[in-house]
């Protein structure tokens, strides 16, 4: 493995060696007025190739009216301007050629529209869609299906993105995705990253960008990619905002009302928004478990029913500040918080089976959580520009604070057959706090070079703590009695530091870019049962590479590599026993280790067409199992038909995986965007008496329809299927979904109603087999993807357009490991 690493990285660097280099010395000027010849500031200009009118940059224009475009190759172009109350116009066509070097397009005077400038509005709309270069983006705000949706469901309905039985989020088969928010991690993963994620509407999010394969500028975690969520930024000047209110019935109510507000001139921009929602989540999950013996002979087993109820409110709030003290300089700040309650009561009836098959006795569990999550993160940010041409310092501090805290009762009855009691009740209560702070900061420059290159480097420094503290009391008597062998408190700390630099080069035919990152990372950990403490230090380096050869005009091909890490998340690590009922457990594992892993892409675009093969290699595969729980602690007295859910570390695992992206525009009324993934996912390891060397193929295969009907209205119709596939020792069944929305625009056009139906045939539900030498479970969940929502929005405010800047900050890494 180590000699193809080499070889592919050897084979980028020679190809780009061989190939004839071209500079890009092209500039381009445009000055813009308006009909009474006053300049015009903050128009957006797009440069366009003419021979197929495809985008290769965009510009704003200065206090001078002026728009620049530098570093240009040659070519015939033209420019689209367009603003706020004004039509779009074209220039002429534009020639550019290695001896011309700078040219000058004149002046443009752009024509006011119609209707005065606080009655325009923005009538395109993106794709829901798009396929970009380097990822995959999913304009959230331009799909009717997802109104009233919450950000977990839309990620369930982006191209290769999946959510398993444990709530974690994968990404084209395979699992160690990192989630962003704004390119901050999320503050949790697993469950309860999964539980903020249904507590935050679709309508605060603006796009998610999916990137498979991140460079050396990001942090190096993330075996299968990053997911990052942003959210909606006004982008105009004064002051502005948007109100939405909506209303969601599946088997149980959902609602959210949220206020976003603006307010921007040349030297401040001030903005921040709060959504208050309401969701009864469901889930009903049916289990069939099956127990052998060393000679795979059919020992017993148990029919779980479990069906759990889950109220949850939550107040997301961001709200921040950008000073402008000159037009070079950027100063900033955000506060991000979300105040989380919800509840959960399950209902578990058990049916205990014998050796023959035979129904020997029942037992009833019914447990209640009210749990609290209160996440508080703060950012300081600074951004100077040297120059016009990209050169540019940014800088970030964080610091985030996220505190949990957690009742609950799990109390059983044991019946005989003929209902009468077998065995006393038992009851366990347990009282839970976490408190998790993280504290980062980085600072990266950017120095674009001469004839197209650019070099970027940067470093980063952060350091985590948290502290777990855990009680739980046997209730069965009424008297609390500690229960030894589940109170705990678990300390965990982290340091971790990075540094990077990054090479890139565009050429006539040819693009390229290499990065380097070196992260060192120092752990320690300590149990207070037992006095139990584990430390360790490793230091990493993690090359990318990236190569882009155009074949044609409109053909592209591109290869890239690079080596990623998954550290294990904080919880993860957290050994304490949580009983679900009394032959379910979950834990964690301190000991569990990070894994590693080399990723190869190889994509050729024709057209808007992308085709993209992809092979990965990971060792030390992080796997979430459920196994008999002697197989797991051996040492630890326990029941035959006991299980627990826990990490391990599996020895490796093998994807391929092939991913076609095909937008097609039927007619003028019809836009049509398909995606589907071809992949296979071979897993090799062990656990107890079982080895696992085995994969299988899987496909998911997923089309988007937008619909123009005039006089307002526009509908959408979305279809999915997903075949399963192999996930560590669990084999996944298929599972398929439809979903229709419609949306008319009221109210002058600032008003927009959206109504929509999420899987309507109510398919897209998953079920799964595990398969083990002594233990095989057989499961299905019935969760609440059949939704109707309606929703409201209205616009409010000026529609003067500036461009809002996108940015990450210290903490993405961190965040996104804080709850798993």
């Amino acid at each position: 493995m180590r000699k193809l690493h080499l070889f592919l990285m050897g084979m980028i660097l020679l190809s780009i060696s061989s190939l004839a280099q071209s500079s890009k010395n092209g500039k381009i000027l445009l000055t813009l007025r308006n009909e009474q010849q006053q300049l015009l500031e903050n128009a957006t200009a797009e440069l366009l190739r003419v021979k197929d009118s495809s985008l290769i940059k965009a510009s704003i224009s200065d206090k001078t009216g002026v728009v620049v475009f530098e570093n240009l190759l040659s070519g015939n172009y033209r420019i689209r301007i367009s603003m706020m109350g004004y039509t779009t116009s074209y220039t002429a066509p534009i020639t550019v050629t290695e001896s011309a070097g700078e040219v000058n397009a004149g002046t443009i005077t752009l024509q006011a529209a119609a209707n005065t400038m606080s009655e325009v509005t923005v009538t395109s709309r993106k794709p829901f869609i798009q396929k970009l270069t380097d990822r995959i983006v999913v304009n959230v705000e331009s799909s009717i299906v997802s109104a009233g949706s919450s950000a977990l469901d839309v990620l369930e309905r982006s191209p290769g993105v999946s959510v398993d039985q444990n709530d974690v989020i994968g990404l084209r088969g395979r699992q160690g995705v990192i989630i962003m928010i704004d390119g901050k991690p999320t503050p949790m993963s697993g469950a309860d990253l999964a539980n903020y994620l249904r507590g935050l509407p679709a309508n605060t999010i603006e796009r998610i960008d999916i990137i498979t394969n991140p460079s050396a500028k990001y942090d190096a975690a993330g075996n299968s990619g990053i997911i990052d969520i942003r959210m909606k930024k006004d982008q105009r000047l004064g002051t502005n905002g948007t109100l939405t209110l909506g209303y969601g019935q599946g088997v149980y109510p959902k609602s959210n009302a949220g206020l976003t507000f603006n307010h921007r001139n040349k030297k401040i921009n001030l903005f921040g928004n709060y959504t208050y929602g309401y969701r009864m989540n469901m889930n009903h999950l049916i289990l069939d478990r099956n127990f052998f013996n060393e000679s795979k002979v059919y020992t017993g087993g148990d029919l779980k029913d479990n069906y759990t109820t889950s109220p949850f409110h939550f107040h997301n709030t961001r709200f921040g500040f950008d000073l402008f003290p000159s037009k070079k300089t950027i100063i900033g700040a955000v506060v991000s918080a979300n105040f989380n309650n919800f509840g959960r009561k399950t209902v578990n009836a058990s049916d205990v089976i014998d050796a023959q098959k035979q129904k020997v006795s029942t037992f009833a569990t019914l447990a209640n959580n009210n749990d609290d999550a209160q996440n508080v993160v703060a950012n300081i940010n600074f951004k100077h520009s040297f120059n016009t041409n990209g050169k540019e310092l940014t800088a970030d501090v964080d610091y985030g604070e996220y505190n949990s805290s957690s009742l609950s009762r799990v109390a059983t009855k044991y019946y005989n057959l003929n209902g009468t009691p077998l065995q006393p009740d038992y009851i366990l209560d347990g009282d839970q706090d976490g408190k998790l702070i993280l504290r980062t900061a980085k600072i990266d420059y950017s120095n674009p070079l001469k004839e197209g290159g650019k070099f970027e480097l940067g470093a980063k420094t952060s350091y985590v703590s948290a502290d777990n503290d855990a009680k739980f009391f046997d209730m069965s008597t009424g008297i609390p009695q500690d229960d030894v062998n589940k109170t705990n408190r678990f300390k965990y700390n982290e340091y971790n530091n990075a540094v990077y630099v990054n090479f890139s080069k565009e050429f006539k035919k040819f693009n390229i870019q290499l990065g380097l990152r070196g992260e060192h990372t120092k752990i320690n950990t300590h149990q207070i049962k037992g006095n139990q403490k584990f430390d360790s230090s490793y230091f990493q380096l993690f090359p990318s590479a990236f190569f882009n050869y155009k074949l044609k005009e409109d053909q592209t091909l591109g290869l890239s590599v690079s080596r990623r890490i998954d550290r294990p998340g904080y919880s993860q690590l957290n050994p304490f026993l949580f009983l679900i009922d009394v032959t379910t457990y979950a834990t964690g594992r301190p000991g569990l280790l990070p894994q590693l892993t080399w990723s190869y892409e190889l994509s050729y675009t024709m057209k808007n067409i992308n085709f993209t093969f992809g092979y990965s290699h990971t060792k030390q595969n992080q796997n979430i199992a459920i196994a008999r729980f002697k197989d797991v602690f051996p040492n630890l007295p326990s029941n035959d038909n006991v299980t627990v859910q826990i990490p391990i570390n599996l020895s490796s695992q093998d994807y391929y995986g092939l991913t076609v992206s095909a937008p097609l525009r039927v007619n003028s009324w019809w836009n049509m965007v398909n995606n589907g993934n071809v992949f296979y996912n071979h897993f090799n390891g062990k656990l107890g008496s079982t080895t696992l060397n085995n994969g299988k193929p899987a496909f998911d295969i997923r089309t988007n329809n937008n619909f123009t009907m005039g006089k307002g209205w526009i509908s959408e119709l979305n279809v999915n299927y997903n075949s399963g596939g192999q996930y560590g020792f669990m084999v996944a069944r298929p599972q398929w979904g439809l979903a229709l929305g419609v949306q008319k625009s009221i109210l002058n056009k600032k008003g927009t109603i959206r109504f929509n139906v999420t899987d309507i045939f109510w398919t897209n539900l998953p079920r799964a087999t595990i398969t083990y030498n002594n233990y095989i479970e057989i499961w299905r969940a019935y969760r609440e993807t059949r939704v109707a929502n309606i929703t409201f929005t209205y616009r409010f405010g000026k529609n003067t357009v500036q461009a809002a800047r996108r940015r990450t900050t210290a903490s993405e890494e961190e965040r996104s490991r804080a709850g798993n």
